[in-house]
Formats: structure tokens, sequence, C-alpha cells
């Protein structure tokens, strides 16, 4: 990807990388946190208040596909994993391929207890997969990153005991980057988090530091 390219994004994941009528799949409300009809909730009621959106003006790009599902798991043992091929397939249209592909997920499979070896394995197959799907895509993975406390009205989405292993996790996703020979965002080493509305997803404050977040590890610095 030319670093003077106006880049074509697209991005897997779970929840926080969702928005209600424009992230695949669409047409299934579940699949949704963020929407128009939750301003009070998040902060923001248009997908342009997310992190790739404003990621994507950032960068001058623009987003292709947000593939992003809520409560998704990376493990085949999970609901819409994302080491499927239509997950990773619908990461381009007829009309255009990505030039960048940005895939943050896996805390499901955290707060859910997925064996490190199935999730070793589904991840390691996932970034195969998106490397023979989409060839000339650079590729970017995250590690997960520990959210701060909703606010005092505000439940949590995952009970923080269930995530006290995600370190685990975060490992086996560096061993997949590495392997595949694909991009690392190491947010969880860099010690990243934000505001969020449910201890995991970000709300409007948070999405802009986490767009702040892959942009400085995009750009190296």
């Amino acid at each position: 990807m030319s670093q003077n390219s106006a880049p074509r994004i697209s991005i897997l994941g779970d929840g926080t990388c969702s928005f209600g009528g424009v992230s695949l799949p669409r047409g299934i409300a579940a699949a949704y946190l963020y929407s128009e009809r939750y301003l009070s909730y998040s902060g923001f009621n248009t997908v342009e208040g997310t992190w790739w959106h404003q990621l994507a003006e950032k960068m001058g790009g623009s987003v292709l596909i947000s593939n992003g599902v809520l409560g998704s798991y990376v493990s085949i043992k999970g609901l819409y994993a994302a080491c499927l091929n239509g997950r990773i397939r619908s990461l381009a249209t007829e009309e255009a391929s990505p030039d960048l592909i940005l895939i943050y997920t896996g805390m499901t499979d955290v707060a859910n207890d997925i064996p490190l070896d199935a999730f070793q394995r589904d991840y390691a197959e996932m970034l195969t997969k998106v490397k023979k799907f989409h060839p000339d895509a650079q590729i970017w993975c995250g590690t997960l990153f520990l959210g701060q406390p909703p606010a005092p009205n505000h439940m949590y989405y995952f009970e923080p005991e269930t995530l006290t292993n995600a370190e685990e996790y975060n490992q086996v996703i560096r061993d997949c980057v590495k392997e595949a020979g694909v991009n690392l965002a190491d947010f969880a080493a860099q010690g990243f988090t934000c505001s969020t509305v449910d201890g995991h997803h970000p709300d409007k404050e948070g999405m802009t530091a986490f767009a702040d977040a892959w942009l400085k590890n995009i750009k190296g610095e």
C-alpha cells in the first residue's frame, strides 16, 4: 500500500467493529451494538463516529467494508466465527478490493474460555484465508485491550473476572501474526485503554482514542 494512496479499508471484528445497517451481515439486529438509536448510550449516532471511519478520514481513505458482529468469536466453536470463509470473502466487493484490512477480534473467545489451542488454530486459519482471498491487501491485527470501567449506571458487557487471562490469548495473536508475516498493532503491550460504554466497547471519546491508536501503529509512531 503506497503511503500516498487513498486506501480502501476493510474491517473484520466483533461488536467493537459494528454499526447497525452498515456493517455486515446486514438485517440481523442482534449483530450490532452501535446504531442511530443508541446516542444516549454511546455518545454518537452515526457511523462516522466509529473508530474505523475516523481512521479512514485521518488516512485520507475510505471504508470499503466493515464486517463486525456483536458477540462473534475467532474460533469456529462460537457464533459468526471470524475464520469462516464467508466473513473473510466479504471484505471485498464485486467492484473493489481492500488495500488495508484491520482485524480486531477475540475477546469473546477469552470471556468464554475457548481453549488456547483451538483459538490458535482458528486465528492462524483466519490469517491464512485473509491472505489467500485478499493477496494485495496490507493486513493488521490488533491485540486485545481492557477498556476502562463503564459509568455507574451501565453494566459490564464481559464480567472482568472472565478476562483475567486475556494476555495468554494476546500472546497467541502475536505468535500467529509473526508466523503469517502480517502486521501487529500491539495495543495490550502498549498499555492502551479507552473510555467505554460497558468495559469493552468504546464510547464516543474511546472511538477517537482507538482510531488514533491504530493510526500511530500503522504509521510506526
